[in-house]
């Protein structure tokens, strides 16, 4: 044997030489990988399954290894229509009710759907003491601006416009008016003034 040389017997989790070259060995057995494969298999699977909305893991895996393959739901649902704020004003010379613009009562950003109205409107339409302030507000404001045509009350509602399909181009934002929009958007009223408060209000304006 010549001196340097040296031989090595091949072991399982060992390295033996190979015409010059080390092989590492696996240290599973081949059943063991091909388990480890199958269950990595069946985990991405559940996961892909949890994602598509089908909660296998829910019917076979017990709740402490069903934690591991849920997926957080941040946009369970989509929507499917642009909700718009609006007002009409109970016209005291018309004994009607009319669109009411509030875009000057409001100035920032009057023009888009980041005015105060709608923010007010988006968190508060179920609140009737912020529904009974604007209703005031509005009332006041207007009469003030235009005293020529008085308001006694007003009706806030809102529309539901469905939004056009996926991949159809989507118009910028643009107000338009109630009168514009066909009977199919759905509007919601969600605050009226009481007649007997619109009446009131009315009768004070006619008063010397």
């Amino acid at each position: 044997m010549a001196a340097g040389s040296s031989t090595a017997k091949p072991g399982k989790a060992g390295a033996r030489p190979t015409d010059g070259r080390v092989v590492a060995q696996p240290w599973l057995s081949r059943r063991a990988r091909t388990l480890v494969t199958v269950l990595a298999a069946a985990y991405a699977l559940l996961v892909w399954l949890e994602g598509a909305g089908l909660k296998l893991a829910d019917v076979i895996l017990p709740l402490p290894l069903r934690f591991f393959v849920q997926e957080a739901e941040l946009f369970p649902h989509a929507a499917r229509d642009v909700i718009e704020w609006r007002a009409e004003a109970w016209r005291c010379d018309l004994g009607r009710f009319e669109e009411l613009d509030v875009r000057p009562f409001f100035p920032i950003r009057r023009d888009d759907k980041e005015n105060r109205f709608y923010r007010a409107m988006f968190f508060h339409y179920r609140q009737r003491r912020v529904l009974e302030a604007l209703d005031a507000y509005l009332e006041r404001e207007q009469n003030r601006l235009h005293p020529d045509q008085p308001i006694g009350g007003v009706m806030l509602l809102s529309l539901r416009i469905p939004i056009p399909p996926a991949g159809t181009p989507a118009p910028r934002y643009q107000r338009l008016p109630l009168s514009e929009y066909p009977q199919e958007v759905q509007r919601k009223y969600w605050y009226v003034t009481g007649s007997a408060e619109r009446e009131q209000r009315c009768a004070e304006r006619k008063s010397p």
